[in-house]
């Protein structure tokens, strides 16, 4: 939504060498190491070396140049996977190993004889109708005695049957011609993955959305180039994203408004609406001229500009108004057609048609929720100020569309904007945006946070983002490609969620021994448990250290927790127990040693049964936490 100023509302890998590759995949899927490897490399509390560091001095020297990603962001079922692949320092006729993981399994392995210092590695194609998968780059390493393979770089990757079975929204707002003289800022969305991107604030009038000219100003005074959107909506199309132009429902311009009274917004003292003084909001009656104006110009932004779709924003108030005539309009009861008819009218020119709504402030959920859609969008403000309305939220917007659509949260974080500058990994503001990350995935959700180059979203007016520094970018990538190497764990809706009624007083199902909350209470670890008939995972947040719980506020530094021990009822074997965590910090912290797997993999943990006159239990213990991590249990 836009902001009153206070608060609410051609092949891009040409020139990459194309190498054909031997594919070894596996029939049944394989655990990640050898079972001797296995026992010397599997998490012990005693082997940890507890020593903080921020990723940077060697390791970021050593790695910085290292890359691995998809060319897409998310791939259709039985379409080619292509993964691009750059190493630091030119490498001739070496064998390189791209191994594919689905959770804990090894599933296939590409091997490519490596020649240059770029190139692209398929992966092949997958049946799976919704699955994510990590990628880990295994290198050569010189060592005395021989050689091995190393991991030097890992990424993810989702398969799905249709893009909105899992979307991941993200924003661009710049369109001067000086924007469309890099695609730095579409490179860094697909290294995140997402696959639904905001054209904010593109059109040239609210209530006229494609000028006339190439060159304009938008209701705001901000310079566009519609070249520029082109190829922006062209190179988006070209990663594997869907492009979603901004189209608010009832905003115009004065002088639209002025010469079409009758189609104005009115309060019950017959003034018309207007939003900080410069858009006058109209009237979405189905009966009203403006309901089929609004309509028309959505249709003449996908066939003009080229979108796929249409973010219908709103502002949140009025939520009752008056027409021309005196007449008292609820608007939660007129959205719903708007909706339908934004849908009927673009399929009708045959458009592709991704539609998402804005509910500002969670309104109006319960009566759009079901209309026709792509997700659940909510536009977070207050009173929705702590970690449980987050939860809340999210648990409320599953039940009101009978959990068939992506929610997808836009929180945006002012401490990126309010906070002290020049802080990076370790500053207040990026650790907001990691817990919270971390809190809105692990429910189950999506966050729109992330847009252009490496930016933040600190309000309502997307042009005043903030730009992280490198390392936080980083790490945010890292987050983006844990959600979709365990998008199973996290949006099955086979996994239900059951930490308030499965854990604590005299619930024996999940048992731990150190200070937890199931709503994201300060000082505490949040723990967040789902579960299947075949899956169990338990996504701990440490808020351990945070003097509030309040999302929208810079967080300190938290508290590493050390050797957590749960208790879980299994009544039953299990096939395994594993560890992931997307923070880098784990590449020191938790004392991994040189040959071991990328940290966010699946990582072994230990365990025991026990039996009592509850059934049958395992007990094992997480050794180390930073911000946010995920124990994974498969039973047989």
């Amino acid at each position: 939504m836009e902001s009153d100023g206070s608060h609410s509302g051609n092949c891009h890998c040409s020139g990459h060498r194309c190498l054909s590759a031997v594919s070894e995949e596996s029939d049944k899927g394989t655990d990640r190491w050898s079972t001797e490897r296995l026992t010397a490399m599997c998490f012990q509390p005693a082997r940890f070396i507890c020593v903080l560091q921020c990723w940077m001095g060697g390791i970021m020297e050593k790695r910085i140049n290292t890359y691995l990603y998809p060319e897409k962001s998310q791939y259709i079922t039985g379409e080619e996977v292509w993964l691009k692949v750059g190493i630091g320092k030119k490498e001739e006729n070496v064998t390189v190993q791209l191994r594919i993981f689905q959770m804990e399994k090894l599933v296939r392995t590409v091997s490519a004889v490596w020649q240059g210092n770029e190139m692209r590695i398929s992966a092949g194609t997958f049946s799976e109708r919704f699955k994510g998968f990590g990628a880990e780059l295994w290198l050569p390493e010189r060592k005395k005695g021989g050689q091995r393979l190393k991991c030097a770089a890992s990424t993810a990757f989702d398969v799905v049957e249709s893009v909105s079975d899992s979307i991941r929204y993200g924003f661009l707002s710049d369109f001067d011609t000086k924007d469309g003289a890099s695609d730095a800022d579409l490179d860094f969305l697909l290294r995140c993955h997402i696959n639904m991107l905001q054209f904010y604030d593109w059109s040239f009038r609210h209530d006229k959305l494609v000028s006339t000219e190439t060159i304009y100003e938008d209701m705001m005074g901000k310079r566009k180039d519609f070249s520029v959107i082109r190829g922006k909506i062209k190179g988006a199309h070209e990663r594997g994203m869907k492009a979603i132009g901004y189209g608010a429902v009832y905003a115009a311009s004065k002088a639209y408004a002025q010469d079409h009274p009758e189609q104005v917004l009115y309060t019950s003292e017959g003034e018309a609406f207007r939003f900080i003084d410069i858009f006058y909001l109209m009237n979405i009656e189905e009966s009203n001229g403006w309901h089929k104006h609004i309509l028309e110009e959505y249709v003449s932004a996908a066939e003009q500009a080229g979108f796929d779709g249409i973010h219908m924003d709103t502002y949140g108030f009025p939520k009752e108004a008056f027409s021309q005539k005196g007449e008292k309009i609820l608007l939660q009861e007129e959205f719903p057609g708007l909706i339908r008819d934004a849908r009927i009218y673009l399929e009708r020119k045959g458009k592709d048609c991704y539609l998402i709504f804005n509910n500002v402030g969670n309104w109006p959920v319960n009566t759009v929720a079901c209309a026709p859609q792509d997700a659940v969008y909510i536009e977070v403000w207050p009173p929705y100020e702590k970690y449980h309305h987050i939860r809340e939220i999210i648990r409320e917007a599953k039940a009101a569309c009978g959990g068939k659509k992506q929610v997808i949260l836009a929180a945006y974080l002012e401490p990126f904007r309010l906070e002290e500058k020049g802080e990076l990994l370790e500053g207040r503001a990026g650790y907001a945006a990691r817990l919270l990350t971390a809190a809105v995935v692990s429910m189950g959700a999506t966050h729109l946070l992330m847009g252009e180059e490496g930016c933040a979203l600190t309000q309502g007016y997307y042009p005043d983002y903030t730009r992280m520094q490198e390392p936080l970018k980083e790490q945010m990538i890292k987050y983006y490609d844990f959600l979709i190497r365990y998008m199973n764990l996290f949006y099955s809706e086979d996994m239900q969620e059951v930490s308030m009624t499965h854990m604590g007083w005299d619930n024996y199902e999940y048992q731990c021994h150190f200070p937890w909350s199931g709503d994201g209470a300060a000082g505490r670890i949040w723990t967040i448990i789902r579960q299947s008939e075949r899956a169990k995972s338990i996504s701990l947040i440490n808020l351990c250290g945070c003097s509030d719980d309040y999302w929208n506020r810079g967080k300190e530094r938290p508290q590493v927790q050390r050797e957590l021990e749960f208790t879980v009822l299994t009544d039953g074997d299990v096939e395994g127990i594993y560890l992931a965590t997307p923070d880098k910090e784990a590449q020191d912290a938790v004392g991994f040693q040189s040959d071991i797997t990328s940290y966010e993999g699946m990582n072994s943990l230990q365990y025991d049964y026990f039996l009592t006159n509850k059934g049958r239990f395992v007990k094992f213990t997480v050794p180390w936490l930073f911000v946010w991590a995920m124990v994974f249990i498969r039973m047989k």
